[in-house]
């Protein structure tokens, strides 16, 4: 008498995503330090692939950098804080499950 068995799983998934995102962002100055620098924060949401999509930037900027049309690039402005978050199917997708996070949150390396 013998018994054999075989059983055998596979599974594959992905999902990618991929944004050049080029936006205007007003920003409001919150406070000018005691050397003149300016604080500001902004933010912006934008509906995009079928999501909310989120830009929030603050950090300080120099005076003397702000152009006669009141602009300022990115890459000038100090300490900068920048935030891209979203929601909607696509992140739904990409979001690790619940019980991965935990594992992995308790995996020391």
């Amino acid at each position: 008498m013998g018994a054999n068995s075989s059983q055998k799983y596979g599974g594959t998934g992905a999902t990618t995503q991929s944004n050049t995102f080029t936006a205007t962002l007003e920003v409001t100055v919150v406070r000018v330090q005691g050397n003149g620098n300016l604080v500001i924060e902004g933010s912006k949401e934008v509906l995009l692939n079928g999501g909310h999509e989120y830009i929030r930037v603050a950090g300080v900027v120099r005076p003397a950098d702000v152009t006669p049309q009141n602009t300022i690039l990115s890459t000038q402005i100090a300490d900068a804080r920048v935030e891209y978050s979203g929601n909607g199917s696509i992140y739904s997708a990409a979001r690790m499950p619940w019980l991965a996070r935990f594992f992995l949150s308790l995996w020391p390396f």
